[in-house]
């Protein structure tokens, strides 16, 4: 209870400064982030609707299919973050902190770009393209990151058609600058190698299966200093369920070690049906 207390402040502190990096850097120059933020700026140059409430009304049927398909704590933060999100572009108000469009578009870009990736470290996401990333790269087996560069692009293209090819340039400028900024406080590969040492694999390996649907394999080890008979769990899971993974593991077995790489490719199965 108390973590979930502590992650909900986290996510109420990062979802505000992405409101104010919106509706002070990006907004008042039609410069979009990506995702399904810029789909609702493109909706707000032809309907007097605040971005806030698109951004919300859009995710509504995306919150149903996460709620299926993902986490049921991290669809709890999304959720959360998003209606936080919507209420907060209605009270912070939409007024350029620069005349400069460049200066704007990247700072703008970074400070959106490391609350996104702060919310995602602390176990939520800013709802839209990644939760429609997670679910197809689930169901395809493919890149999340891959699935937001599509979906971005799309959107760029829509945006030189909406606000011409100089507001687009500056449009790439920000998303650039927001995915760099995002890397920054989150890891940035797709795939994770977890490795794990622990004497409580029962609990543990149960623990694991039960929150994500990721193959397990186990092996036998033995402490060189105690020669205490051991268990190495490994297994590979996607940049957004490292936050929840190292949680169950932290809580079933504290003393356990843990070594976490890149995987630089997974072939195979990589999904437990």
């Amino acid at each position: 209870m108390k973590q979930t207390v502590v992650q909900t402040i986290a996510v109420t502190f990062f979802t505000v400064i992405m409101a104010y990096a919106l509706n002070t850097f990006l907004i008042p120059h039609k410069v979009l982030t990506g995702g399904i933020t810029g789909i609702a700026i493109i909706i707000n140059n032809y309907l007097p609707i605040n971005t806030g409430w698109i951004i919300l009304t859009i995710n509504l049927p995306l919150f149903i299919l996460g709620y299926f398909s993902l986490g049921k704590k991290f669809m709890f933060l999304t959720v959360y973050s998003v209606i936080l999100l919507s209420f907060s572009m209605k009270i912070i108000p939409v007024h350029a902190f620069s005349d400069d469009i460049l200066l704007s578009s990247v700072l703008g870009g970074v400070l959106f770009g490391l609350s996104v990736g702060a919310n995602i470290r602390v176990g939520a996401s800013a709802g839209g393209v990644d939760i429609i990333s997670l679910i197809l790269a689930k169901k395809k087996e493919m890149s999340v990151g891959f699935i937001i560069t599509c979906l971005n692009y799309g959107i760029v293209l829509v945006s030189a058609l909406v606000f011409g090819v100089d507001k687009t340039l500056y449009t790439l400028f920000a998303i650039f600058a927001s995915g760099k900024a995002v890397d920054s406080v989150h890891t940035n590969h797709t795939k994770l190698t977890v490795t794990i040492v622990t004497e409580k694999w029962k609990e543990l390996s149960e623990a694991l299966i039960q929150l994500h649907p990721r193959g397990i394999t186990m092996t036998d080890a033995e402490g060189v200093y105690s020669h205490h008979p051991k268990k190495v769990l490994t297994t590979v899971i996607t940049k957004y369920e490292l936050s929840e993974t190292k949680k169950t593991i932290q809580k079933n077995d504290p003393l356990a070690f843990v070594h976490i790489t890149k995987a630089i490719e997974v072939m195979g199965k990589f999904r437990r049906d």
